[in-house]
């Protein structure tokens, strides 16, 4: 099946390129890509730059950031929480907890002074932090006006081609790929060794999803030093960009509104050139080679 895309693909997808000599091919990939990440740099900051991402940043600044610990027991309680907040919190927002909701439990911290005799029979006076039991409500309890979103939409194009090839990249570095009809809002996931990538969608959306998880396979699992996490989603979003431009799949609007609402942003992205290129030359030099140019087994993709 041939990839449909907005834009055509670049020439050395097409073995107009092959014919050079591999130094030349290869400063040829890397001046498109780094045109590639130029362009995505771009997006990214037109759609920081929108009213209605501020309008969102502005409604998501009013949540509370929780602990690891709570953020468990809030998993625990309510697998499916995706914004959470306090009774008084949501009214704030104009929305109200719907009558006969169970709060979802958490350790909140409480300021406490106290007064201490010492070893010498004098008092002191002592800070400290205590934690109480509160509850919090998720917006699926809620009631009221809309929260502000941003939409990050699927890419419903077909790509059944490009897919067998990625699926060809993982079988040549040793990871397993899995698909399944997943929970939903659930695209895929980096097992370090092994993938699971829904097929719920579009050929093209699981293209772009497993060219994101491949390079947190290579760039994330075993990276040396920290990193965050949003910083790791925009990596593997740019690599994924890249990769799939290349090989004339348009995913600019969901890579770009993606990484913006991970904090991304054109300096960020910059930042990390090198590690982007380095890895989107990577998958594309695997992809193009005759071993990985293999079809998806049968009933793996889906058409949208």
């Amino acid at each position: 099946m041939t990839i449909l895309a907005e834009s055509p693909p670049c020439k050395n997808s097409t073995g107009d390129e092959k014919t050079g000599g591999g130094a030349d091919r290869a400063r040829a990939l890397r001046e498109r890509i780094t045109d590639h990440v130029d362009a995505l740099a771009k997006a990214v900051d037109d759609v920081r730059a929108s009213e209605s991402f501020r309008v969102f940043l502005d409604v998501q600044a009013r949540f509370h950031r929780y602990s690891w610990g709570n953020t468990i027991l809030i998993a625990t309680q309510r697998p499916d929480a995706t914004r959470v907040a306090g009774y008084k919190a949501w009214e704030k927002l104009g929305r109200h907890v719907r009558k006969g909701e169970h709060g979802i439990m958490i350790f909140a911290p409480h300021k406490f002074t106290r007064e201490r005799e010492r070893d010498n029979g004098e008092s002191e006076t002592v800070d400290g932090i205590g934690f109480h039991v509160t509850h919090v409500f998720d917006v699926g309890q809620t009631d009221g006006e809309a929260l502000p979103t941003v939409d990050v939409p699927t890419v419903d194009a077909l790509a059944d081609d490009l897919l067998a090839k990625l699926i060809g990249v993982a079988g040549r570095r040793s990871i397993k790929v899995e698909f399944g009809a997943f929970r939903e809002g659930f695209f895929g996931a980096s097992k370090r060794g092994s993938v699971e990538i829904a097929n719920t969608y579009a050929t093209g959306q699981q293209a772009k999803t497993l060219a994101h998880e491949l390079a947190h396979e290579t760039l994330h699992w075993n990276a040396e030093g920290s990193f965050t996490r949003s910083a790791a989603e925009l990596e593997a979003e740019a690599v994924a960009y890249v990769v799939c431009r290349h090989f004339g799949l348009d995913v600019e609007l969901r890579a770009s509104r993606y990484i913006a609402l991970w904090g991304g942003d054109s300096a960020a992205l910059r930042e990390s050139l090198e590690r982007i290129a380095t890895t989107a030359r990577g998958i594309i030099d695997d992809a193009d080679s005759d071993a990985s140019a293999e079809r998806a087994p049968q009933g793996q993709g889906v058409a949208a």
